[in-house]
Protein backbone atom coordinates (compact mmCIF):
# COMPACT_ATOMS: atom_id res chain seq x y z
CA UNK A 1 0.00 0.00 0.00
CA UNK A 2 1.31 3.43 -0.93
CA UNK A 3 1.29 6.26 1.57
CA UNK A 4 1.30 9.85 0.38
CA UNK A 5 4.40 11.84 1.31
CA UNK A 6 2.71 14.41 3.59
CA UNK A 7 0.59 11.79 5.31
CA UNK A 8 3.62 9.57 5.91
CA UNK A 9 5.61 12.50 7.28
CA UNK A 10 2.83 13.41 9.70
CA UNK A 11 2.51 9.78 10.79
CA UNK A 12 6.25 9.45 11.52
CA UNK A 13 6.30 12.77 13.38
CA UNK A 14 3.36 11.64 15.48
CA UNK A 15 5.09 8.38 16.43
CA UNK A 16 8.26 10.26 17.41
CA UNK A 17 6.29 12.76 19.49
CA UNK A 18 4.43 9.98 21.30
CA UNK A 19 7.69 8.15 21.97
CA UNK A 20 9.37 11.26 23.38
CA UNK A 21 6.33 12.00 25.51
CA UNK A 22 6.37 8.49 26.95
CA UNK A 23 10.07 8.71 27.71
CA UNK A 24 9.74 12.13 29.36
CA UNK A 25 7.47 10.69 32.06
CA UNK A 26 10.24 8.33 33.19
CA UNK A 27 13.26 10.62 33.07
CA UNK A 28 16.16 9.38 35.21
CA UNK A 29 19.86 9.95 34.95
CA UNK A 30 23.15 8.22 35.68
CA UNK A 31 25.85 10.54 36.99
CA UNK A 32 29.56 10.19 37.72
CA UNK A 33 30.54 12.42 40.64
CA UNK A 34 34.10 13.09 41.75
CA UNK A 35 34.11 13.37 45.53
CA UNK A 36 35.86 16.55 46.72
CA UNK A 37 35.24 16.18 50.45
CA UNK A 38 32.01 18.21 50.41
CA UNK A 39 28.40 17.10 50.61
CA UNK A 40 27.05 15.43 47.45
CA UNK A 41 23.41 15.94 46.44
CA UNK A 42 21.44 12.88 45.26
CA UNK A 43 17.97 13.42 43.78
CA UNK A 44 15.16 10.91 44.38
CA UNK A 45 11.45 10.44 43.84
CA UNK A 46 9.34 8.93 46.66
CA UNK A 47 8.82 5.20 46.17
CA UNK A 48 11.41 4.89 43.38
CA UNK A 49 14.88 3.39 43.92
CA UNK A 50 18.10 5.29 43.38
CA UNK A 51 21.40 3.40 43.36
CA UNK A 52 24.59 4.98 44.70
CA UNK A 53 27.86 3.23 43.81
CA UNK A 54 30.91 3.73 46.07
CA UNK A 55 34.59 3.03 45.30
CA UNK A 56 34.77 0.28 47.94
CA UNK A 57 32.69 -1.98 50.17
CA UNK A 58 30.35 -0.27 52.65
CA UNK A 59 30.81 -0.95 56.38
CA UNK A 60 28.07 1.30 57.82
CA UNK A 61 26.98 4.87 58.33
CA UNK A 62 24.56 7.26 59.99
CA UNK A 63 21.17 8.74 59.20
CA UNK A 64 18.51 10.68 61.08
CA UNK A 65 16.60 8.77 63.77
CA UNK A 66 13.18 9.64 62.30
CA UNK A 67 14.30 9.12 58.74
CA UNK A 68 12.19 9.41 55.60
CA UNK A 69 14.65 7.08 53.85
CA UNK A 70 14.75 3.31 53.50
CA UNK A 71 18.29 2.12 52.77
CA UNK A 72 19.74 -1.20 51.67
CA UNK A 73 23.35 -1.95 50.79
CA UNK A 74 25.44 -4.76 49.40
CA UNK A 75 29.19 -4.56 48.95
CA UNK A 76 29.81 -1.13 47.37
CA UNK A 77 26.23 -0.34 46.31
CA UNK A 78 23.63 1.59 48.30
CA UNK A 79 19.97 1.60 47.26
CA UNK A 80 17.83 4.44 48.60
CA UNK A 81 14.02 4.64 48.74
CA UNK A 82 12.40 7.87 49.95
CA UNK A 83 8.94 8.22 51.47
CA UNK A 84 6.46 10.99 50.65
CA UNK A 85 7.68 12.88 53.73
CA UNK A 86 11.02 13.86 52.19
CA UNK A 87 11.31 17.58 51.51
CA UNK A 88 13.13 19.51 48.80
CA UNK A 89 15.75 20.43 51.41
CA UNK A 90 16.47 16.73 51.75
CA UNK A 91 18.02 14.54 54.41
CA UNK A 92 21.71 14.05 55.16
CA UNK A 93 23.35 10.63 55.48
CA UNK A 94 26.94 9.60 56.13
CA UNK A 95 28.37 6.43 54.56
CA UNK A 96 31.58 4.73 55.69
CA UNK A 97 33.62 2.22 53.73
CA UNK A 98 35.59 -0.73 55.07
CA UNK A 99 38.83 0.93 53.94
CA UNK A 100 38.25 3.92 56.26
CA UNK A 101 36.88 6.52 53.86
CA UNK A 102 33.61 8.30 54.60
CA UNK A 103 31.17 10.27 52.45
CA UNK A 104 28.57 12.92 53.24
CA UNK A 105 25.46 12.83 51.05
CA UNK A 106 22.22 14.79 51.00
CA UNK A 107 19.25 12.94 49.55
CA UNK A 108 16.86 15.50 48.10
CA UNK A 109 13.46 15.36 46.41
CA UNK A 110 13.84 15.58 42.63
CA UNK A 111 12.33 18.52 40.77
CA UNK A 112 12.12 19.85 37.23
CA UNK A 113 15.57 21.43 37.41
CA UNK A 114 17.14 18.35 39.06
CA UNK A 115 15.47 15.13 37.83
CA UNK A 116 15.68 11.84 39.71
CA UNK A 117 19.04 10.10 39.71
CA UNK A 118 18.86 6.52 38.52
CA UNK A 119 22.48 5.73 39.36
CA UNK A 120 25.11 7.93 41.03
CA UNK A 121 28.68 6.67 40.85
CA UNK A 122 31.14 8.26 43.27
CA UNK A 123 34.76 8.52 42.21
CA UNK A 124 37.43 9.23 44.82
CA UNK A 125 41.10 9.88 44.19
CA UNK A 126 42.01 9.64 47.89
CA UNK A 127 42.38 5.87 47.75
CA UNK A 128 42.13 3.60 50.77
CA UNK A 129 42.96 5.16 54.13
CA UNK A 130 44.11 1.78 55.47
CA UNK A 131 47.77 1.11 54.72
CA UNK A 132 48.55 -1.83 52.48
CA UNK A 133 51.42 -2.93 54.77
CA UNK A 134 50.82 -1.87 58.37
CA UNK A 135 54.15 -3.28 59.64
CA UNK A 136 56.22 -0.98 57.44
CA UNK A 137 54.59 2.20 58.77
CA UNK A 138 53.41 2.47 62.40
CA UNK A 139 49.84 3.62 62.93
CA UNK A 140 50.98 6.68 64.88
CA UNK A 141 53.33 7.98 62.20
CA UNK A 142 52.06 11.02 60.28
CA UNK A 143 48.50 10.12 61.18
CA UNK A 144 46.00 12.68 59.96
CA UNK A 145 42.41 13.15 61.06
CA UNK A 146 39.68 14.39 58.77
CA UNK A 147 37.82 15.90 61.74
CA UNK A 148 38.65 17.52 65.08
CA UNK A 149 38.56 15.10 68.05
CA UNK A 150 35.70 15.31 70.61
CA UNK A 151 38.04 17.00 73.10
CA UNK A 152 37.86 20.13 70.93
CA UNK A 153 34.80 22.37 70.51
CA UNK A 154 34.31 21.65 66.80
CA UNK A 155 34.74 17.92 67.35
CA UNK A 156 32.19 17.81 70.18
CA UNK A 157 29.65 19.72 68.08
CA UNK A 158 30.05 17.22 65.25
CA UNK A 159 29.71 14.24 67.61
CA UNK A 160 26.56 15.68 69.18
CA UNK A 161 24.98 16.05 65.73
CA UNK A 162 25.80 12.41 64.95
CA UNK A 163 24.37 11.29 68.29
CA UNK A 164 21.12 13.28 68.19
CA UNK A 165 20.29 13.20 64.46
CA UNK A 166 22.00 10.07 63.14
CA UNK A 167 21.70 7.62 66.06
CA UNK A 168 25.33 7.36 67.20
CA UNK A 169 25.21 5.70 70.61
CA UNK A 170 28.10 7.34 72.48
CA UNK A 171 30.83 9.99 72.34
CA UNK A 172 34.29 8.91 73.37
CA UNK A 173 35.38 10.56 76.63
CA UNK A 174 31.87 11.75 77.55
CA UNK A 175 29.01 10.39 79.60
CA UNK A 176 25.45 11.24 78.69
CA UNK A 177 22.95 12.53 81.24
CA UNK A 178 19.16 12.39 80.80
CA UNK A 179 18.57 13.80 84.28
CA UNK A 180 17.13 17.08 83.02
CA UNK A 181 15.45 15.71 79.86
CA UNK A 182 12.29 17.68 79.03
CA UNK A 183 13.13 20.59 81.33
CA UNK A 184 12.23 23.95 79.78
CA UNK A 185 15.12 26.39 79.40
CA UNK A 186 13.36 28.99 77.22
CA UNK A 187 9.69 29.83 76.75
CA UNK A 188 8.97 33.42 75.71
CA UNK A 189 5.67 32.86 73.92
CA UNK A 190 7.31 32.58 70.50
CA UNK A 191 9.88 29.80 70.97
CA UNK A 192 10.01 26.96 73.48
CA UNK A 193 13.24 25.06 74.09
CA UNK A 194 13.69 21.98 76.28
CA UNK A 195 16.70 19.86 77.20
CA UNK A 196 17.18 16.61 75.30
CA UNK A 197 20.62 15.42 76.48
CA UNK A 198 23.72 16.69 78.25
CA UNK A 199 27.15 15.29 77.37
CA UNK A 200 29.58 15.63 80.27
CA UNK A 201 33.33 15.58 79.67
CA UNK A 202 36.46 16.51 81.62
CA UNK A 203 36.94 19.93 79.97
CA UNK A 204 33.77 20.49 77.90
CA UNK A 205 30.05 19.97 78.33
CA UNK A 206 27.60 19.66 75.45
CA UNK A 207 23.90 20.48 75.61
CA UNK A 208 21.34 19.28 73.05
CA UNK A 209 18.08 21.25 73.08
CA UNK A 210 14.78 20.77 71.24
CA UNK A 211 13.38 24.11 70.01
CA UNK A 212 9.86 24.66 68.63
CA UNK A 213 8.14 27.63 67.00
CA UNK A 214 4.98 28.54 68.94
CA UNK A 215 3.58 31.10 66.50
CA UNK A 216 2.02 30.82 63.04
CA UNK A 217 4.62 32.89 61.19
CA UNK A 218 8.21 32.05 60.28
CA UNK A 219 10.95 33.31 62.58
CA UNK A 220 14.72 33.12 62.95
CA UNK A 221 16.48 31.72 65.99
CA UNK A 222 18.67 34.15 67.92
CA UNK A 223 21.85 32.29 69.02
CA UNK A 224 22.37 34.83 71.83
CA UNK A 225 19.20 33.54 73.52
CA UNK A 226 20.95 30.22 74.16
CA UNK A 227 24.22 31.45 75.66
CA UNK A 228 25.04 29.89 79.05
CA UNK A 229 27.87 30.57 81.48
CA UNK A 230 31.14 29.54 79.85
CA UNK A 231 29.60 29.11 76.40
CA UNK A 232 32.19 28.25 73.73
CA UNK A 233 29.89 27.68 70.74
CA UNK A 234 26.22 27.57 69.70
CA UNK A 235 25.03 25.69 66.63
CA UNK A 236 21.76 24.39 65.18
CA UNK A 237 20.53 22.12 62.41
CA UNK A 238 18.48 25.10 61.15
CA UNK A 239 18.33 28.76 62.14
CA UNK A 240 14.94 29.62 60.62
CA UNK A 241 11.72 27.95 61.78
CA UNK A 242 8.53 27.83 59.77
CA UNK A 243 5.19 28.64 61.38
CA UNK A 244 3.13 26.04 63.25
CA UNK A 245 2.29 23.18 60.84
CA UNK A 246 -1.11 23.34 59.16
CA UNK A 247 -1.20 19.88 57.56
CA UNK A 248 0.27 16.38 57.86
CA UNK A 249 3.03 17.01 55.31
CA UNK A 250 4.28 20.03 57.26
CA UNK A 251 4.16 18.04 60.49
CA UNK A 252 6.30 15.29 58.96
CA UNK A 253 8.79 17.83 57.57
CA UNK A 254 9.18 19.31 61.12
CA UNK A 255 10.51 22.59 59.76
CA UNK A 256 8.97 24.34 62.77
CA UNK A 257 11.44 22.53 65.04
CA UNK A 258 15.21 22.58 65.42
CA UNK A 259 18.03 20.99 67.35
CA UNK A 260 20.20 23.49 69.23
CA UNK A 261 23.76 22.48 70.20
CA UNK A 262 25.64 24.34 72.93
CA UNK A 263 29.24 23.67 74.03
CA UNK A 264 30.42 25.16 77.31
CA UNK A 265 33.45 24.85 79.54
CA UNK A 266 33.09 22.04 82.08
CA UNK A 267 31.07 23.00 85.16
CA UNK A 268 31.52 21.87 88.75
CA UNK A 269 29.22 19.07 89.75
CA UNK A 270 26.97 19.85 92.72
Amino acid sequence: MRIAGNTKTRWVAGVVALTLCALSTHVAFARDVEYKGTEVAVYVNPGEPTQIQFPGDISGGFRRKLSTLSIDHKEGDLVVFASDGISEQGEAIIVRLKDGRSYSLRVRRANQASPRDDVVKLEDERGSIISGNEEEEPAYKEKKYDYAPPSQVAGLLREMVLASEFGKTKIQGYRVSDRYKGETVLSDGTIKATIDKIFIGPSLWGYVLDAQNLIETDQKINPAAFRLDGTRAVSANRWELTGKPLNTEQQIASRDRAKIYIVTSARKMN
